[in-house]
């Protein structure tokens, strides 16, 4: 008789559990290809990747979504390992906001200001401890503003943007106190793989374990972290076509998931001086916020990031003069440093307190 059955053989203090190999699968062991991908091959130099990095992030910051998936998705194709198949499984009709459409019958019934601008922001808390076999979504920052504080929806893109990236914009602390909640909903099992995976470092110092190219696991877990914030904004882009408030802006990015990005949905404007014949729906329109240039994946002892908004999670860099298209722009490491922001102190301020 097997008595470790009946009487539970886990709650016995001398139990060690041995993982199933099929579960863990492309977490720690790897098979890499017999030929390396081209992306191991340019992730061989950190310029290579940086290079890899900005392209998609420029492409998010245009709104661009499903350009950034189609590509994500051409190279997952030439891996086979457990986390690229699971990026390969999130599609993007299995992603959504949970929440959205409360939106607005709860604005409807809102007593005050008029909302005019939505802040978004996917990130993980830090530290998080798992149970076994659980899987997190990631957690959405939210923030609801009116034009008490900014005139949100009057203002140019460019004007907009410049104000995103002062010391102190003027909507800082008059956020609008509106019981409207939303989560995001179908990256729960990506963002625990992503969590849970341990090639998230590529120390290009010879104790990678290959040779001559970049470890396939490590080039999975950059492709998963940007398929992960692509999937968000193309469900953010889907809401918002949904249903948005007159004159509202939406300011959705992801912040301290190893694929950051920040960019501007808005509904379109009509002309002024033109009037059309025929009333269409207005669909929303993309402009690229200022961002921080890409870095190397973070280093696993640093102290991350905490913060219960999105204004106060990123660390823009100093916008173009407002006369150039408001296109983004990215610093290479060797360009001096721009003057520490309003965002930086304040998450330093976090950081010893």
């Amino acid at each position: 008789m097997n008595f470790s059955r009946q009487l539970g053989h886990s709650s016995h203090p001398s139990f060690v559990a041995i993982p199933d190999p099929r579960r863990t699968e492309g977490v720690r062991a790897y098979r890499e290809p017999a030929q390396p991908h081209p992306l191991q091959l340019a992730f061989l130099d950190e310029a290579g990747e940086r290079a890899f990095a900005d392209e998609i992030q420029a492409l998010l910051l245009a709104g661009q979504a499903d350009a950034a998936a189609d590509r994500l998705l051409a190279e997952l194709a030439g891996f086979d390992g457990s986390l690229a198949r699971l990026c390969l499984a999130t599609t993007a009709d299995s992603v959504a906001i949970d929440g959205w459409h409360d939106l607005l019958p709860i604005l409807a019934e809102w007593e005050g200001p008029p909302v005019t601008a939505m802040t978004l922001g996917l990130t993980n808390p830090p530290d998080m401890v798992f149970e076994a076999g659980a899987t997190h979504e990631p957690e959405l920052l939210l923030g609801l503003y009116s034009e008490e504080a900014y005139a949100f929806s009057k203002a140019p893109a460019a004007d907009l943007l410049a104000e995103c990236s002062r010391d102190l914009p003027a909507w800082v602390g008059h956020e609008e106190d509106v019981e409207f909640y939303c989560q995001s909903a179908g990256l729960a099992e990506l963002n625990t793989a992503l969590i849970q995976c341990k090639h998230r470092h590529f120390l290009r110092d010879g104790r990678d374990g290959v040779e001559g190219r970049a470890p396939g696991g490590y080039v999975e877990y950059v492709l998963g972290c940007w398929l992960r914030s692509t999937r968000f904004l193309q469900a953010v882009q889907r809401a918002a076509s949904s249903g948005l408030p007159d004159g509202c802006r939406v300011v959705a990015g992801a912040i301290g998931v190893n694929a950051d990005f920040v960019t501007l949905i808005e509904p379109a404007r009509k002309p002024r001086r033109k009037r059309s014949a025929a009333k269409r729906d207005p669909e929303p329109q993309f402009a690229a916020l200022t961002m921080k240039p890409w870095v190397p994946r973070e280093d696993s002892a640093a102290d991350p990031a905490s913060g219960a908004s999105l204004r106060q999670r990123l660390t823009p860099v100093e916008p173009a003069p407002p006369a150039l298209a408001p296109e983004a722009t990215f610093a290479s490491p060797a360009e001096a440093a721009p003057p520490r922001s309003w965002f930086a102190r304040l998450l330093d301020h976090w950081r010893k307190h």
